[in-house]
């Protein structure tokens, strides 16, 4: 029996972001779906309908439909971001869960994206950039009491929260047995100087 963990794995980040909604333009009619999570609408060529991820991937391997990219996901806006990224120490905004949606759509329906190769270059680049900041961001962080980046994605978050956390209560640990030492000094100052009164006195 497997044993429970405290943290997400990058499978299940990846697997919850299949129920993150992606228009698609349908080959074939479909009628309405009751799903778990949401109710779709009856799917008309070529009326375009929103869809959970996992259901467009789906239709798109039976070529029942074909994946409208989000807008963020073309050649253009990416080099605009790496370059973003390149230029400012900061994090660039994007979208919550930008790694796990471009990695299923190039793995999937790369037929459906314009210069895919291109995509996954930016993406890797970002990436790449994205990582060495959140590195130089945690050593600069490292004497805190608590570590804060902006603008990460889920992914991103998932993949440095394990290490984080022990570096965090590393910290704790380290600040705690300091105000303990210190505490125990206080103490022993106070004594001693009770115990130069009695002399005195």
């Amino acid at each position: 029996m497997a044993l429970p963990h405290q943290h997400l794995t990058p499978q299940e980040v990846s697997f919850i972001c299949e129920s993150e909604l992606i228009t698609i333009v349908p080959r074939q009619r479909l009628g309405a779906l009751n799903l778990i999570s949401i109710d779709t609408r009856p799917l008309v060529p070529p009326q375009r309908a929103d869809v959970p991820l996992w259901l467009a991937v789906f239709l798109r391997k039976q070529k029942r439909c074909n994946i409208v990219p989000p807008d963020w996901l073309n050649v253009d806006y990416l080099e605009r971001l790496v370059k973003e990224e390149s230029d400012s120490a900061a994090f660039s905004q994007m979208p919550w869960r930008w790694m796990e949606v471009a990695e299923i759509l190039l793995d999937t329906c790369s037929e459906d994206l314009i210069s895919p190769s291109e995509i996954a270059l930016h993406i890797r680049s970002l990436r790449e950039l994205r990582q060495a900041k959140i590195r130089a961001g945690l050593s600069d962080q490292m004497n805190s009491s608590y570590i804060k980046i902006n603008n990460l994605g889920l992914m991103e978050v998932c993949e440095i929260r394990p290490w984080v956390g022990k570096v965090v209560d590393g910290l704790r640990k380290i600040e705690g047995e300091a105000g303990s030492t210190a505490a125990r000094r206080r103490r022993e100052d106070a004594d001693g100087d009770e115990d130069m009164d009695d002399d005195g006195y």
